[in-house]
């Protein structure tokens, strides 16, 4: 389960830019075989403590990592680097360039694409179409159209999800983001529909930098199903979802039916599956661990910012291109199936994809 993430004493945070010059330093010792060390994964919740408090502590520092071997020891999560490297300086991108014409690496590729600013995205779109992994930037939330620079599919300003519990039905109807809704309240045709479970519904307005919307939310729902699926849907004038299709392969051979009946997590007294959720900008007093902060007491997932980064992202059925990034928490926001939940938009064909993945 995701809390086995947790092992060991906390390092100590920097307070200061003076602590990450020391950070910085610490990267010539993690590199190569010691990337994946206790060392480096202790280095890299620091840094992510830096880009959620106080990225302008790292701001001195771009260029020295990008352009010199203390790149290979870097290993913060994409996400964590689009805060870091964002706007670094166009000698960084020039030479990460330079370096993907010899050899493609993925450190050099995520930093590449963190940088985010328009050499850099021009400079991602000529590495795929002179033979650079798409897919691989497409994991990141990063698109490239036929023509032009590429994109990111998502917002860089990131919120922390956190759930508050056993609610009334008075205050789910009221809450700005509930859990819990009754499906016929999120679908058209309740009769017809494969959804079975309303995880939550979210304002985009609430995430800066999410695309224009023509309703005011969407929801994060589920169909029968434990992992590995998808659900695509268009909505009407109200938001509620209609014309849903579901994609879903077979259940693993090791998957035991008596074991994983979906039907013996719905609870009891449904109060106890209601709740909403707040959203709250990156700070100093989330807990950063492997990349996530789901380890902070309350916190479910993070809106806004780019997906997960290591699983294929749905590309609009209509249209083709990446669909944009919303929202990923983990399924215990309202306990049912198992794993990751995701919901993406497209903007211009107005469909909402919904999918679920396994733990990483």
């Amino acid at each position: 389960m995701s809390q086995d993430r947790a092992r060991g004493a906390a390092p100590q945070l920097p307070s200061g830019p003076d602590d990450v010059a020391v950070l910085v330093a610490k990267l010539r010792d993690v590199g190569g075989d010691r990337l994946f060390s206790q060392d480096a994964r202790e280095l890299s919740d620091q840094f992510a403590y830096v880009a959620g408090a106080h990225p302008e502590w790292f701001a001195p520092f771009r260029e020295e990592v990008v352009v010199t071997e203390l790149l290979d020891g870097f290993g913060p999560s994409f996400a964590d680097q689009c805060v870091l490297l964002h706007g670094a300086s166009d000698r960084c991108v020039d030479h990460l360039t330079a370096q993907l014409r010899r050899r493609s690496e993925f450190g050099d590729q995520w930093a590449l694409a963190a940088i985010g600013t328009p050499a850099a995205l021009d400079a991602v779109a000529w590495h795929v179409r002179n033979g650079g992994d798409r897919e691989f930037y497409e994991e990141c939330g990063v698109w490239v159209p036929p023509t032009g620079p590429a994109q990111y599919r998502f917002t860089p300003h990131r919120r922390a999800v956190f759930l508050h519990q056993g609610a009334t039905a008075t205050e789910l109807a009221g809450a700005t983001h509930p859990v819990g809704l009754p499906v016929d309240a999120v679908v058209r045709d309740p009769d017809r529909t494969p959804i079975s479970w309303h995880y939550l519904t979210l304002r985009l307005a609430e995430v800066p930098g999410m695309p224009d919307w023509p309703v005011e939310q969407v929801h994060l729902i589920s169909p029968r199903h434990w992992w590995d699926w998808s659900l695509t849907a268009r909505f009407d004038e109200h938001g509620r979802y209609h014309s849903e299709r579901v994609v879903a392969p077979e259940q693993p051979a090791e998957y035991d039916e008596d074991d994983g009946d979906l039907d013996a997590l719905l609870p009891d007294d449904e109060r106890d599956a209601l709740g909403w959720v707040d959203l709250r900008p990156y700070d100093g007093d989330l807990v950063y661990c492997n990349g996530y902060i789901d380890l902070t007491p309350g916190v479910v997932g993070t809106a806004g910012g780019p997906p997960v980064s290591i699983y294929a992202n749905p590309n609009c059925d209509s249209c083709g291109r990446l669909m944009f990034h919303v929202v990923s928490v983990e399924h215990r926001v309202r306990d049912y199936g198992d794993g990751r939940r995701s919901l993406f938009i497209c903007e211009d064909c107005q469909l909402v994809t919904c999918n679920a993945t396994s733990w990483n």
